[in-house]
């Protein structure tokens, strides 16, 4: 009787550690893809070019099938803050090559994922910091990266707002809050996250939703 006991003491035991697992025990976290290499994130260039250090190397690096706006052009500053805030410097990026290493400037051409395993390339153009533009013959994400401009165009976000942030001076962007949660800075209002280039948040899909008031209760905050 008390082997028998004890042995469904050791097994009631074992399902109940088993349930009490973590989900992070079984759930993997976002990662690059396979054959992806490491660099140091050492200068913000623009909202579509980078210098990174690899092996002792310092880099000079174009984002592949991405086009931010140029200096002086409208959601130029902006386009280059959210690169900024995408790839910290001193930070891990990870570089993908395509078929063509280098466009005719000599700089080499990567797809760019952060530490925190975000797309960089295909982030900039899902929320309006930059178009999608197919560098032939590099064509691995295109498909993506034009129906992430499609919403980014529905949705009438920065670039394809029909407005303009150049020479915007808000007085409340100066100091934005940092916070650990979602890839934004946390503002005081969303007036001051809009003047910045932020928003607009949804609820259930951006973390940033729950930082602000939806006022109108659309499920959306922060809209331009």
């Amino acid at each position: 009787m008390r082997i028998r006991s004890l042995a469904g003491t050791v097994t009631a035991l074992t399902a109940i550690l088993s349930m009490a697992a973590p989900a992070s025990a079984t759930t993997s976290a976002a990662v690059p893809p396979k054959g992806a290499v490491a660099a140091k994130v050492v200068k913000i260039v623009d909202g579509d070019t980078i210098d990174v250090m690899r092996k002792g190397v310092r880099l000079r690096v174009r984002l592949l099938e991405v086009d931010t706006p140029e200096r002086g052009q409208c959601w130029f500053r902006t386009a280059t803050r959210r690169t900024a805030a995408l790839l910290p410097l001193g930070k891990t990026a990870y570089l993908l090559r395509d078929k063509d290493p280098k466009d005719r400037y000599g700089r080499l051409l990567y797809y760019v994922w952060n530490a925190k395993g975000v797309h960089v390339n295909r982030n900039l153009v899902r929320y309006g910091y930059g178009k999608a533009v197919l560098y032939k013959p590099n064509d691995r994400y295109i498909k993506i990266m034009r129906a992430e401009q499609r919403k980014a165009q529905k949705e009438r976000l920065r670039i394809w707002s029909g407005k303009c942030d150049k020479g915007a001076a808000p007085t409340e962007t100066a100091t934005p809050t940092p916070t650990s949660g979602g890839t934004d800075p946390r503002f005081r209002t969303c007036g001051a996250a809009n003047a910045a280039g932020y928003g607009p948040y949804r609820r259930g899909r951006d973390p940033e939703y729950a930082w602000y008031q939806d006022r109108d209760g659309d499920g959306l905050v922060c809209e331009r």
